[in-house]
């Protein structure tokens, strides 16, 4: 808890500011997505509910990426000297970054709330499933950080490549574009539907929206698919980190 509050300062939570803009960063880039992707697809730019919709995706997404990176960065420099100066499990410096990337996630829906309502997304018994999803999509975000930080140790540019990934994995994610449109048959469509966040978003979109699509994917089962990419990505990332912990005082 201590470094998880040490994060939040280092990200100028402590200060108006800094609060405001953590805020406002997420709705700017999805006002932005939402005029891009309005103008290249021609569904026009006057749905409040497709606004609210990518909104909400990129806060989760900023949630999802602000986990990996911020451990990636943690674990390469020494957790503060935690790493090399302690007998603390190194596991604790990114399940920190996990703590403050979720604090700053549940502040955030401040912004989101008023938005929500002026899309008429509405107020559904789907909302039940948002603790699991949270602690799920948390639980991803923290395996695929443990395998990041881990061979960040060994090749150094990853944490310069990490930024460009993670955004290309935001594009080929149903988080700015519809889950629904990729439902069909198809090579394409398929290796869609296999992209582990797929599952994610879907399941939230349905979640925030209270119904699915007719024809298309079920709440529980999305949920389910989910639930195995996090529990077996964090199982995988926790066994890599902790079978190279010993290493990372030696070469950090």
């Amino acid at each position: 808890m201590y470094w998880s509050k040490g994060e939040l300062k280092s990200r100028n939570f402590d200060t108006t500011l800094g609060r405001f803009w953590h805020y406002l960063n997420p709705f700017l880039f999805g006002l932005i997505y939402f005029v891009f992707v309005g103008i290249l697809t021609g569904g026009g730019l006057n749905s409040t509910t497709r606004l609210a919709f990518m909104v909400f995706n990129l806060y989760v997404w900023t949630l999802l990426s602000s986990v990996v990176v911020t451990s990636v960065s943690s674990v390469r420099n020494g957790g503060g000297g935690v790493l090399t100066n302690s007998a603390i499990p190194k596991v604790v410096v990114p399940l920190a970054s996990t703590f403050s990337a979720t604090n700053l996630f549940l502040r955030s829906l401040v912004a989101y709330i008023p938005l929500h309502l002026i899309a008429d997304r509405g107020l559904h018994i789907e909302f039940l499933w948002i603790p699991l999803m949270l602690f799920l999509t948390c639980l991803f975000a923290f395996g695929i950080a443990l395998i990041f930080a881990t061979l960040n140790i060994y090749l150094r540019d990853i944490s310069r490549f990490l930024p460009h990934f993670l955004r290309l994995w935001l594009y080929l994610s149903p988080a700015i574009w519809e889950f629904d449109r990729v439902l069909d048959s198809g090579v394409v469509n398929t290796l869609a539907r296999i992209n582990p966040t797929y599952s994610a978003f879907s399941a939230w979109t349905i979640i925030l929206d209270g119904s699915s699509v007719i024809g298309g994917p079920a709440l529980s089962r999305q949920v389910l698919i989910f639930s195995a990419w996090a529990i077996s990505t964090a199982v995988v990332g926790f066994l890599v980190f902790i079978s190279r912990e010993d290493e990372f005082a030696i070469r950090n």
